[in-house]
């Protein structure tokens, strides 16, 4: 039977380490157990975020969980990924806000890329992102368009044309994610990436950049010299 002092004294303890040394001062497992003390009441918090970390390998994926993927774990429940979702939410909407606020760089943009990452690095599928721009490269919004592997069947021409001219973008940045870890284009990429470009060039809407992302880094067709 876990001793409740114990238990309290060394939540305690590591919350004081957390706000002397802040995040850099905890192992990424020490990062998980902190928030879950906060919803995981009277259990060792300590070994449930190891087992958690080693399950999922690191953070990010754990912070990308589906809600049901998340409360099948033993000890978690609605509300501790009520609270963790929350966290993840704020994370992202303050690395769209970094983005938002600017002109977007062409080449090596870090901010738009950990903004990618973040938000589409983690999922288990793919998924096929259009980020529209003003006159000035000013994101006017961004939209999640198609879902699945980037071939003629997932990705359909009509809508994504209509979709640019309902926000009225004047040059887009197509993303997309994959789930593999993977980063070189396939066939598939290449092919419709080409065909978007020339749809968009027969309305003079300019065709930035197409940047794949995954865990493991980004690529960027106009840094790679394909677009």
């Amino acid at each position: 039977m876990i001793d409740k002092q114990m238990v309290s004294g060394h939540r305690e303890r590591l919350r004081k380490r957390y706000l002397k040394s802040g995040i850099n001062g905890l192992q990424d497992y020490e990062i998980i157990e902190l928030l879950l003390t906060y919803t995981v009441l009277r259990k060792d918090c300590k070994s449930i975020a190891k087992q958690l970390l080693l399950k999922y390998k690191n953070i990010s994926n754990f912070f990308a969980l589906d809600k049901n993927e998340f409360i099948s774990n033993k000890n978690i429940s609605e509300r501790t990924y009520v609270l963790f979702r929350l966290i993840g939410d704020i994370i992202e909407k303050k690395l769209y806000n970094d983005i938002s606020v600017q002109r977007i760089k062409l080449s090596n943009n870090k901010k738009l890329i950990q903004y990618l990452k973040y938000n589409l690095g983690s999922k288990k599928i793919e998924i096929f992102k259009v980020l529209f721009l003003n006159t000035q490269n000013e994101l006017i919004k961004d939209e999640n368009l198609f879902y699945g592997t980037l071939d003629k069947s997932a990705v359909h021409p009509r809508e994504f044309i209509k979709k640019v001219l309902e926000n009225d973008a004047k040059s887009v940045i197509l993303v997309h994610n994959h789930p593999s870890g993977a980063l070189k284009p396939s066939e598939s990429d290449i092919l419709i990436t080409s065909k978007l470009k020339h749809l968009l060039e027969k309305l003079e809407i300019k065709l930035l950049d197409h940047i794949i992302v995954s865990p493991n880094g980004y690529f960027s067709f106009l840094e790679g010299g394909i677009l």
